[in-house]
This record gives structure tokens, sequence and C-alpha cells, in this order.
């Protein structure tokens, strides 16, 4: 029998978000490998796919803003650069192209920021980021994807982003710094996946859209929950001002206006606190920490 499966590219496909698409999209989709390194590969290399692959989603990235303001020739090979070549390569297969960006483009004082709303980057990061999105725009193909994700990496990928370190922190009692200042209104990795499915499978179009839960928390609220939900910690827990703890800028109000998202894509966003018990259901199937 045929395989009657579109083409798509993930770059990656080892992050966070990147391995949950693999696991989400592999029965509806030929996932074609992407081992490349972003920098440094022509487009030309994957003429042989033209007019056969109908998306690239770009998950890769160096998103350690510490690292960014240390290496800022990595920071803009990879996010910009990279987000350039990977441009590039959709244009010439005749291909979508949808950039996974990050809330914090924007400055980080009031929150609940609109697709309309104009960016602030401060850190390198963050302007790298926005320079990719400004990249990604240029190409009649390009769509944008504002968030801010949280999850636990699927069996089989690496990761120590902040919901595993809140993880593996809880279960070692081992004690912790939280910011009752840094408020965001994140999704899971397992929402988003479905989310981009669902803009592939239905051909939504837009240029920039944000995703998010429908309601806000701060990270101290995140841990309370976790910390709630997991049970048996026995560390002390801190509670302090990001601008106490961050050694470069970090927005705190990272939280984005979802009612354009919840229009275009007919549906209604959940609520953050549905978004952890998710992660918690789905790690128990696919999660690393599952014997922890």
């Amino acid at each position: 029998m045929a395989d009657n499966k579109k083409n798509i590219i993930i770059t990656g496909e080892t992050g966070l978000l990147g391995s949950t698409l693999k696991l989400e999209l592999s029965e509806r989709y030929n996932i074609i490998p992407f081992k490349r390194d972003v920098t440094d590969f022509k487009a030309d290399e994957f003429a042989g796919y033209k007019d056969r692959v109908e998306y690239i989603i770009h998950t890769a990235a160096i998103t350690k803003v510490k690292q960014c303001e240390d290496d800022h020739k990595l920071c803009e090979a990879v996010n910009v650069a990279g987000t350039r070549n990977m441009v590039d390569l959709a244009e010439s297969l005749n291909a979508r192209i949808i950039y996974i960006s990050t809330v914090s483009v924007f400055l980080g004082d009031v929150g609940g920021y609109n697709e309309t709303d104009k960016p602030d980057p401060r850190s390198y990061y963050d302007i790298c980021k926005y320079r990719g999105e400004q990249a990604v725009g240029e190409y009649s193909g390009g769509m944008v994807l504002r968030l801010n994700l949280v999850g636990i990496h699927p069996n089989g990928s690496r990761g120590k982003n902040f919901l595993e370190w809140l993880y593996d922190s809880i279960k070692e009692s081992k004690d912790m710094t939280l910011f009752y200042d840094s408020v965001i209104n994140p999704l899971s990795n397992w929402s988003l996946a479905g989310l981009i499915r669902k803009i592939m499978e239905e051909k939504i179009d837009f240029k920039i859209l944000h995703l998010g839960s429908r309601d806000t928390l701060s990270k101290a609220d995140i841990g309370k929950i976790m910390i709630e939900k997991i049970g048996g910690y026995k560390g002390a827990v801190k509670i302090e001002s990001l601008d106490k703890n961050s050694a470069v800028f970090r927005p705190k109000q990272m939280w984005l206006n979802v009612s354009l998202a919840e229009k275009t894509l007919n549906l209604k966003m959940p609520k953050l606190e549905e978004e952890i018990d998710k992660i918690f259901k789905m790690n128990q199937i696919y999660g690393q920490h599952k014997n922890k």
C-alpha cells in the first residue's frame, strides 16, 4: 500500500518540544530526519524534496540566557543565521515554516501582550529570537508562534528546564529559591504539540500567534502546586524577587494575551494547573522520571 503521509521536517528533535512533536506527529506525517547543524548546511542538499515537504517546524535554538550573554557569536549563529538558513530551506522546498519564538521578546514590565504589541527585547537571547522572527516574517510562508513552554522531556531525550529542575529538587528534598515576581502563562509540551498538529492539519494561516494558558501563575506558585502534587518534600523554600537572583536581564511579566489564538484555533485554552496535571499524566507514560 502506498504511503500517503505528508512530509515534514522538525529541527531540534531532542529538545522538549521537538521530541514531543515527534511522538505527536509520527503517525500522521513522515518526519524527514534533520541531522544537520542549522548553521552549516545548504538548502540544495534537500533539493530532492522540493514540493514534497508541507511544513518545517523550527524549534532548534540556544535557549540558555546566560550562555547567550557569554557567547554572542554562538547565539547569533544558531538563533539568527540558523533561522535564516531554515527559512531559505523552506523557500527552496516551497514549504511553510513554523518558527518557535518566545514571550521574552517583550520587555516583561506589564504582561498580557498582544500580537500587535511592539517587542522590546533586552537580553542577547531575546534580541536574537526577535531577529529570527523578522527573518521568518520576510517569507510569505513563514509563521511565528510566541509562547512559554513547560514540561518534562519524553523518554529518550534530555533536558533540565524549570519544571524538570522543580521535579528533581522536590523528589530529592533539595532547598529551593522560587520567584514571586516571575509570572507566566505557559502551555505544556503536550498541548503545544497538539496545537501545532491542529494548525497543520487544518491549514490554519497566520503571521504571528500567541499561545499560552488562559490564566497566570508565578513560578513560586507553580512550585507550591508541584510540592503538593508530588508530596514528601522535606527541603526549605525561599521566596524571593527575580531581581536578587539573576545576573542577566530577565523579563518578569512573561504572559501573553491568547484571545486571538482562541479565536483563530476555535478553542478555549486550558488553565495552567490543568497543564501541570497533563504533564504528570503523560510523564507516567513517556517520562524519564517515572522510576524516581
